[in-house]
């Protein structure tokens, strides 16, 4: 029991660890980071309420993304992820009987070939308009995601990059910030095409600063899918991988350290772990980013 309690407090979540919120940038200003994303190698996904499906293979999740927002007006931020994904299935692991216990299933009956895969995620494109921006910041956004993956879905290792369907994601947040710390709350749906689940999200964060320039933030995000759906193109077969297919339920929390080296150069370090998920692996998810900012410099007029 301590061992599975222990399991289901590190389940890895597939969060998007860029900065949310409803503070958009001002007109010219910029935002780019460079982060990697990894999941270690395991033979494990929690399942639905708080069991373990074990799997025939350790699954490897890693993550380089690109990751920009530009201020196009004072209230409006345009902004993208660019992933790129390497994923693997290891060596067959035999799995004991000792640790099927009655609240965990058995690794498939059918045993795929071992792989990895590296292409494109799904990239993402999203724009943020600022409504109320006094003490209480309210912002409306809206996100595209695309099924970017260029290589075909191969059944022999069901390694999956990215999800093959569109996304439409309307949401709204609230936010107060002041000098030493900052608050908000981001809830929306994921609409989804090609008979995926729709998705209801939310995101909670608050952060304090440490120090001059440094912040500390805790996480707390939802993802939960709205029953119906089947998972395209393997809707029949076991789960074997856990990476890309429909139904994937959490809520889980985040550890975020924001460290700026200069005003313009800085670094975020991040650890994800879950509460409770449902075809999630059960890993953390560690977090390391390089950004860079810039501000609009103002113009200035001589007298003649």
């Amino acid at each position: 029991m301590k061992y599975t309690l222990l399991i289901v407090l590190i389940c890895s979540s597939f969060i998007d660890l860029q900065a949310g919120g409803p503070w958009t940038k001002k007109k010219g200003e910029g935002y780019v980071q460079f982060a990697a994303y990894t999941i270690p190698p395991i033979n494990r996904l929690s399942i639905n309420a708080y069991r373990t499906k074990f799997l025939n293979r350790a699954i490897f999740d890693a993550t380089g993304e690109f990751y920009a927002e530009y201020g196009l007006t004072k209230r409006f931020t345009l902004y993208a992820a660019l992933p790129i994904k390497f994923v693997s299935s290891g060596q067959i692991q035999t799995v004991d009987s000792s640790q099927v216990t009655g609240g965990s299933f058995g690794p498939p009956g059918e045993v795929l070939d071992a792989g990895t895969l590296v292409d494109l995620g799904n990239i993402r494109l999203a724009g943020k308009y600022n409504f109320l921006s006094k003490k209480i910041h309210l912002s409306a956004h809206a996100l595209i995601s695309a099924p970017t993956a260029i290589q075909d879905y191969n059944p022999n290792t069901a390694l999956r990059t990215a999800y093959p369907c569109w996304g439409f994601q309307p949401s709204l947040s609230i936010g107060y910030g002041k000098e030493k710390m900052y608050t908000y709350l981001e809830t929306g749906m994921n609409f989804r095409t090609h008979d995926y689940s729709h998705q209801w999200l939310a995101n909670f964060e608050i952060g304090w600063r440490i120090g001059k320039r440094a912040y500390f933030a805790i996480a707390l995000d939802a993802v939960l899918c709205l029953p119906g759906g089947a998972d395209v193109p393997n809707s029949t077969a076991e789960v074997q991988t856990g990476l890309y297919v429909n139904n994937q339920n959490f809520v889980a929390f985040t550890l975020k350290g924001i460290i700026p080296v200069s005003d313009y150069v800085g670094l975020n370090v991040s650890l994800s772990g879950g509460l409770w998920a449902n075809n999630v692996q059960q890993g953390p998810n560690i977090g390391l980013g390089v950004y860079y900012k810039w501000q609009k410099k103002n113009k200035t007029t001589v007298d003649s």
